[in-house]
């Protein structure tokens, strides 16, 4: 491993100079008034106060990637790494630096790598601007590596700093040589630019080391269109020459508008005075060409949102609309998707599992993002009979062989046992029946869980909640191969009322109490609201989509899958394919899917709650209050039951208030308390820390 060369960094304290040494060395000197700091003859009984050197934080840029590739570099397949892709909105050098954010913790992962030919026993130097976008110094789990020699990063923030590293090459170095981006581990944020490795009196090896050359359809090329205040810039190749822009709130209001000079291949566009909300943006560059999309901004810390492991989402990864699931659902903040894996679809032989080519890039590309998978194991295999569910013994042996088959492949959160059994026609003898249920349940049991006993088996997965069918799935013995009960209580969406799900949940704990004995954790794995003609508005998804989710998880629910992730079809008027929180394909000049207005408020809930817990319910006869949260750190999720009704919060610190739109304000209270009007779109409550 080489040594790094050190950088030096002056910081004044009064009259000292602390000269610090960043990256080890020699030991730091301390100057007073130019002279070399002497020890005293007589030294005081009372030692004299060392001076404390502390350092702002470093301002975190906005910045955001785009969608392209890099000329002379060959990037990590995005099934390895999560983000590795050119970043605009503050270089080190030019417009364009390489952004890897990799949250998944894998090691000894090639990000990023280009040729470099090196000549045998000669002295270079590798030169690179490097940062991490943190506002306090942080391990990058970065290293370089150059003709088979390492070099190790310091801690960085996200100041740019310039480092070099001296080596020499072998005698016996080959001509054909690489210069590697490796990842130690989970890596956020890392940002690499102006990357040079020269011998004296010779010009760069490495092609392309400011990453200024980029390989990109023109238009607006975000590789995300959920962005937060720390990213929110749009990537865009454009004409050359001015372009107008203008970005207006989805729940109204004047637009906001801008003007920028597009220049290169790749240039940012700052959306100066966007602040958080759902918006249209329209952009018109110089020649003519005018482009429209949606995008949702979120106010969080950090150029991401964080994901919440109680926030899941249903997807069809099978369908060309959910390629990129694992980064569509990392930014709205799930930790979690739901997916079938069809039995018939792998295991086209007895015995044999050959793994559909979408299951394994989707699946891998959301463990790169760190997004676990609830496996939904569907549902027959015509190789041992019935196609809809397995009917006899062999087939039920079969079926929980295959479940483990899955068990081995995937990166699993849990396992669960068909989908609907209780409303899907069936074609076997023994039908829909829970007595008929129990022993697929338990055959998945007998071949999972000793190899691994900590992997949730999650039974039920029912057509809204039947109670009476789960009466029989608990007299049947469903609760010993059951680790969390399932159910989709749609019944909310078919009455229109998001709050219906308070009582739904309530009856199933109950049930559980009263035919068994004792409880199991409930999972709502498929519960959505559609936004097409006959369903609910755009905004009316998102309202009721927190609403039902804060009442959930109030009454016990401990994951909660929003069905779906992507609108299943084009259609605007098919109910089915309208559950999505994005578009179902990209606009014209757009590589990445609009999102939906439902996006916002899910990012919005998963922000404002930053993984608080259910903490208490100050509900009334006309108004829903949820508490999450510690006390002195709490947030409150409220609304109305009926028309517009005021509501007074005792509060001995101002409040912040968040409705629906991402509309800020700070109230001070009056006498102890705050008083609000509430309404049927809820609002955030959160303390303010004195």
């Amino acid at each position: 491993m080489m040594a790094l060369r050190a950088t030096k960094k002056t910081i004044i304290i009064a009259s000292a100079v602390t000269v610090l040494l960043v990256g080890g060395g020699a030991a730091a000197a301390m100057v007073i008034s130019g002279q070399q700091a002497q020890p005293r003859a007589d030294a005081s009984p009372e030692a004299s106060p060392e001076p404390v050197v502390t350092e702002s934080p470093a301002v975190v840029p906005v910045t955001n990637v785009a969608r392209a590739s890099v000329d002379g570099w060959t990037l990590a397949d995005r099934r390895v790494v999560g983000t590795v892709l050119p970043e605009v909105g503050d270089a080190a050098q030019g417009a364009v630096s390489l952004r890897v954010d990799a949250p998944a913790d894998d090691a000894d992962i090639v990000a990023a790598t280009a040729p470099v030919a090196l000549a045998p026993d000669t002295e270079y130097t590798l030169t690179a601007s490097v940062r991490v976008l943190a506002g306090e110094k942080t391990e990058t789990g970065v290293r370089l590596t150059a003709g088979g020699q390492t070099f190790t990063l310091p801690e960085l923030d996200a100041e740019w700093e310039t480092i070099e590293f001296p080596f020499t090459s072998t005698a016996d170095q080959p001509a054909a040589s690489t210069l590697d981006v490796v990842l130690s581990g989970a890596v956020r944020g890392f940002g690499i630019d102006d990357v040079s490795i020269t011998a004296a009196g010779t010009d760069n090896l490495v092609p392309n080391g400011s990453f200024e050359a980029v390989q990109t359809p023109a238009g607006i090329v975000n590789d995300s269109l959920v962005m937060t205040d720390e990213s929110a810039v749009l990537a865009v190749s454009l004409a050359e020459g001015p372009v107008q822009w203008s970005a207006t709130s989805t729940a109204g209001g004047e637009p906001i508008t801008g003007e920028f000079g597009s220049a290169g291949p790749l240039s940012a566009l700052p959306l100066t005075g966007v602040t958080q909300g759902h918006y249209t943006v329209a952009v018109n560059d110089s020649s003519g060409r005018k482009i429209q999309t949606d995008v949702a901004v979120i106010d969080t810390d950090g150029f991401s949102v964080s994901q919440d492991g109680r926030f899941g989402v249903g997807a069809h990864v099978e369908k060309e609309a959910f390629i990129g699931t694992g980064s569509l659902a990392a930014a709205i903040g799930f930790a979690e998707v739901r997916n079938d894996i069809s039995w018939e679809r792998n295991e086209k032989v007895a015995g044999q599992y050959v793994w559909d080519e979408n299951y394994v890039r989707e699946f891998e590309r959301m463990h790169a993002n760190d997004v676990k998978l609830l496996g939904l194991v569907v549902y027959g295999n015509r190789l041992y009979g019935a196609r809809k569910a397995p009917g006899n013994e062999a087939a039920i042996q079969a079926y929980g062989a295959y479940a483990k088959a899955v068990a081995d492949r995937f990166d699993l959160v849990g396992l669960e046992v068909l989908n609907e059994f209780n409303h899907r026609e069936n074609d076997t003898a023994c039908g829909p029946a829970p007595a008929c249920y129990v022993p697929i349940a338990q055959a998945v049991r007998d071949h999972v869980s000793t190899a691994y006993p900590d992997l949730p088996i999650v039974t039920g997965s029912t057509a809204l909640y039947d109670s009476e069918w789960f009466t029989g799935f608990w007299q049947a013995g469903g609760m010993a191969v059951t680790d969390a009960a399932s159910y989709h209580p749609y019944e909310s969406w078919i009455n229109r009322d998001a709050d219906l799900i308070a009582g739904t949940v309530q009856q199933s704990y109950a049930d559980m109490q009263e035919f068994a004995g004792e409880t199991r954790p409930v999972w709502v794995t498929e519960m959505g609201f559609p936004t097409h003609y006959d369903g609910v508005s755009v905004l009316e998804q998102g309202q009721m989509m927190v609403r039902n989710q804060a009442l959930a998880f109030a009454n016990g629910v401990e994951k909660y899958f929003w069905y779906d992730l992507v609108n299943d079809a084009a259609d605007p008027a098919a109910g089915e394919s309208n559950f999505g929180l994005y578009e179902n394909s990209p606009r014209p000049d757009v590589v990445a899917l609009a999102p939906k207005p439902g996006a916002f408020a899910q990012a919005l809930m998963i922000t404002q709650l930053r993984d608080k817990a259910f903490a208490s319910d100050e509900s009334d006869d006309t108004t829903t209050v949820e508490v999450f949260g510690t006390e002195g750190d709490e947030t409150r999720i409220a609304w109305a039951k009926q028309g517009e009704v005021q509501h007074t919060f005792a509060s001995d610190v101002p409040v912040t208030v968040t409705d629906m739109s991402g509309q800020t304000q700070s109230i001070v209270p009056e006498g102890g308390e705050v008083t609000l009007t509430l309404g049927a779109s809820p609002i955030f409550i959160s303390s303010e820390a004195e």
